[in-house]
């Protein structure tokens, strides 16, 4: 590996190359597994519910990725307006929205503090279980085939269904959600340090991007690979390798303890080569293959 320090110069990755190789990794994938017809774009999707006087009381957020997966990355309700249904009625929504763009799966994560019973009367099962993270809890992914139906769950107290309707939101509205729901994080388990961006890029004798990486050390100790991409000329020569290693090393310094990505069955050898093991599995996703949830601890 010193070698390839002198071969090949080892600086920073602005959030603009990031991007670009997010691009590149996205199109690349997209040779691999093409999307079907019909596939929704990529797109974030904001709902909110307001009160009578125009002041958002609950809202999700929807991210929709490749091969029609939505992901519910936030859900969230003022406190006194809990236990009326408004969770029942966004989620419901949310599917709603998810299957009409043309979605096949609802996935979500959830903790220890959070609301797994609920998810699970609205027809989500665990397919990954995250013991000790963060430490002392345990979380769950859970996923949905919206192709089987969506919810028909009614609560038991259920007086939003009736008093408040489901609006699309804009960013200032997700700005929102997000604050929101880190502030209801931050009361049960207090962030060890606030988030930070570990990316890292190769380039050749001439200062050209060859592969990227790009991480995140989370405010719970642990770091998610979010985009690693080499371009092709310059693939099997372990630059990958090295690129999560140094992304590792740094991310131990922050204090993080867990590693963690995701995968498909093209290539997850080369995180279980990298001493990653797979935490959980979504079968048939994307249709007819696998997609892992991997780890790393130190």
């Amino acid at each position: 590996m010193k070698k390839m320090d002198i071969k090949y110069g080892i600086k920073p990755l602005s959030e603009e190359e990031s991007d670009l190789l997010s691009e590149k990794l996205d199109a690349y994938l997209e040779t691999v597994i093409p999307s079907a017809p019909g596939t929704p774009a990529q797109e974030e999707i904001v709902l909110c519910v307001k009160d009578g006087e125009g002041q958002m009381i609950a809202g999700a957020i929807i991210n929709i990725y490749l091969w029609g997966r939505a992901v519910l990355s936030t859900l969230w309700a003022e406190e006194r307006y809990r236990r009326e249904g408004l969770g029942s009625l966004l989620l419901q929504e949310a599917e709603r929205v998810a299957a009409g763009k043309g979605c096949r799966i609802m996935t979500l994560a959830t903790l220890d503090f959070m609301a797994r019973p609920f998810y699970e009367k609205h027809g989500y099962r665990v397919f990954t279980t995250n013991r000790d993270f963060p430490k002392g809890h345990e979380g769950w992914s859970m996923m949905k085939w919206l192709e089987g139906g969506l919810s028909e769950y009614v609560p038991s107290h259920n007086s939003a269904a009736l008093a408040y309707q489901v609006e699309t939101g804009a960013k200032e509205e997700a700005r929102i959600l997000h604050r929101a729901l880190t502030h209801f994080n931050e009361e049960n388990i207090p962030s060890e340090h606030d988030e930070i961006i570990i990316s890292k890029k190769l380039v050749d004798e001439e200062g050209r991007l060859i592969a990227g990486i790009s991480g995140m050390a989370g405010d719970w100790n642990a770091c998610s690979i979010d985009v690693l991409w080499v371009e092709e000329a310059y693939r099997k020569q372990g630059l990958g390798s090295y690129l999560l290693r140094e992304v590792e090393e740094e991310a131990k310094t922050c204090g993080t303890y867990i590693m963690l990505s995701e995968a498909g069955d093209w290539n997850e050898g080369f995180f279980r080569k990298n001493g990653y093991t797979i935490r959980g599995t979504l079968e048939n996703y994307p249709q007819g293959h696998k997609c892992y949830e991997l780890e790393k601890r130190f």
